[in-house]
């Protein structure tokens, strides 16, 4: 079957709802087509509806992308429908539990890297060989601030971050020189679900910490990945960049300015 598009492809994951849905929604204004892979069906066809309404192109691929099997049928079809993306955007994840590093189970850990680690490989491993064959690619990990520093409570979460920000730096070294590049968006704390349901204390205290005073949006990292996947990021290639309000700049944030 051969593809029937003319637009240039990006592929989302977790373009459901959050950063992704945001990311998805830029790339369709910016006049990709956008594949959109994650687990709830219903929300993708809601968002696909949207973009088709908006003058966009989009296609729901629900998918569980921590089963391989899964990832494995979807890729066939929408290579099928679509052909070889241009971009492929990582963004699916989850945060798991917040507990000690003592008390995360094995059945955790694995879940986890499952998810967050090991789709990515996944799908770079497959667009990695056809990006090079059409000369052309650009690749964007979701990972986050705690993928450079850490955090209490969040080993694990922490662990595969950090291993998505030196995946991507690998793939950039090694894919560089076929029109690959390949980089690392680490978002602070963004206005999400999970954010707005946080405790108020919660969400004060880290007000305080974040010099702009403010969390970011999902609109804003979505503005981030359209860059690096656009005409003026050739020469950005395995870099980690952080959006944060400059939370990381300010650590020492119990000692008064001057």
């Amino acid at each position: 079957m051969q593809p029937r598009t003319q637009s240039p492809v990006a592929v989302v994951t977790g373009a459901s709802r959050g950063i992704g849905a945001a990311i998805a929604t830029e790339l369709s204004r910016q006049g990709f087509e956008v594949a959109l892979l994650a687990r709830d069906a219903a929300l993708l066809t809601r968002l696909q509806e949207q973009l088709t309404a908006a003058g966009g192109r989009a296609w729901a691929m629900p998918c569980d992308i921590s089963n391989a099997k899964d990832v494995a049928a979807t890729l066939e079809q929408l290579e099928a429908k679509l052909g070889v993306p241009r971009v492929l955007v990582n963004n699916a994840g989850a945060g798991g539990p917040f507990h000690r590093a003592d008390e995360v189970s094995t059945e955790e850990w694995d879940w986890l890297f499952g998810l967050n680690v090991e789709s990515v490989r996944d799908l770079c491993r497959w667009a990695l060989p056809r990006m090079k064959a059409q000369g052309y690619g650009r690749i964007v990990n979701i990972s986050s601030i705690m993928g450079l520093f850490g955090g209490a409570q969040s080993s694990t979460y922490a662990a595969t971050k950090h291993a998505l920000v030196g995946y991507s730096k690998a793939i950039a070294a090694e894919w560089g020189a076929y029109g690959i590049t390949c980089n690392a968006v680490c978002p602070g704390y963004i206005e999400t679900d999970m954010l707005a349901n946080a405790d108020p204390k919660v969400r004060a205290r880290l007000l305080e910490r974040i010099p702009t005073q403010r969390f970011g949006k999902p609109e804003e990292v979505a503005g981030m990945v359209s860059f690096l996947v656009g005409p003026q990021s050739g020469y950005v290639n395995g870099s980690a960049l952080v959006m944060d309000g400059g939370l990381s700049a300010h650590l020492a944030s119990d000692v008064p300015s001057f």
